[in-house]
């Protein structure tokens, strides 16, 4: 197998050629940082402004455990409501996927991959197996942030009245929305990165659809068969991290033969709009 390293281009037979990362491991702390912050502090924000107060000085007992998702806790409370169906479309079909794209894929995959290379080129032991395997052009970078995105995505959750879950999505779509265009700005204008060249290409925009519609189909009914079966299997265990693991694996691959971030996008959302429609047809 041979692979083709260029300067100021990065290029290997299977991938896309595409411009060189500009962007360092400061740029992925201080997003990711932002992040997390915002979900953190500007959720609970939302929930001290829109929440109810109540007058009650009843003792507040903890809040019981699920495996349920944030979103089909909220759905099974509230999927007449209108106004409800579209908070858990913004937030879990809309921004997530370019929020969580753009911060695993784009950023911390594309600079885990400027990272790999150079290892890779001053690695003395690059021929020998073990070292090989790890080195081989974005493997490294794909399962290290399908790691994380794993994580990201378990944890026991808590059960809340939907009023609660209702705003708490909505500051979630928000804060991801927000990202996602600040996220943009800052590579853009701070980084001077082209967003033709790493977010979508213009004469490629057809072609990007297409293939997330190709590989959704073949991807998803594995994908959706797995969360499935283990969610039968393991009913008191969050078992999303394995299925999203395989998923992020996917998505890390056609990032890497790509280098755009639009098709991911559009991949990512096929997956969380065929979950949507299927959660509200089950409740």
């Amino acid at each position: 197998m041979k692979f083709v390293m260029m300067e100021p281009l990065i290029q290997s037979e299977y991938s896309e050629t595409r411009d060189f990362v500009s962007w360092n491991g400061f740029d992925v702390f201080l997003l990711f940082f932002l992040w997390l912050f915002l979900l953190g502090g500007g959720v609970g924000m939302v929930l001290h402004i829109f929440s109810e107060p109540t007058d009650s000085v009843d003792v507040v007992l903890p809040a019981k455990t699920t495996t349920n998702h944030p979103l089909s806790q909220l759905l099974e409370q509230g999927k007449e409501s209108p106004i409800i169906l579209f908070v858990a479309f913004f937030s879990g079909v809309f921004t997530a996927p370019m929020a969580e794209e753009f911060l695993f894929r784009l950023l911390f995959q594309g600079w885990l991959e400027k990272k790999s290379n150079n290892w890779r080129r001053s690695c003395k032991y690059s021929k020998h197996f073990p070292l090989r395997i790890l080195l081989m052009p974005g493997f490294f970078s794909i399962f290290i942030v399908s790691i994380l995105f794993a994580l990201a995505h378990g944890g026991k959750r808590t059960e809340q009245p939907v009023d609660i879950q209702f705003y708490t999505m909505l500051g979630v779509g928000i804060i991801n929305l927000f990202l996602f265009c600040f996220g943009i700005f800052y590579l853009t204008v701070i980084r001077g990165v082209g967003i033709q060249g790493f977010v979508f290409k213009t004469s490629r925009i057809f072609f990007d659809l297409l293939l997330a519609v190709r590989i959704f189909l073949v991807s998803a009914p594995f994908i959706f068969s797995l969360h499935w079966l283990l969610r039968n299997n393991f009913p008191d265990d969050v078992t999303d991290p394995v299925p999203l693991f395989l998923f992020s694996i996917i998505l890390g691959v056609l990032y890497f033969r790509t280098g755009r971030l639009f098709p991911c996008i559009m991949l990512h959302a096929f997956l969380n709009g065929f979950s949507f429609t299927v959660l509200i047809l089950s409740i």
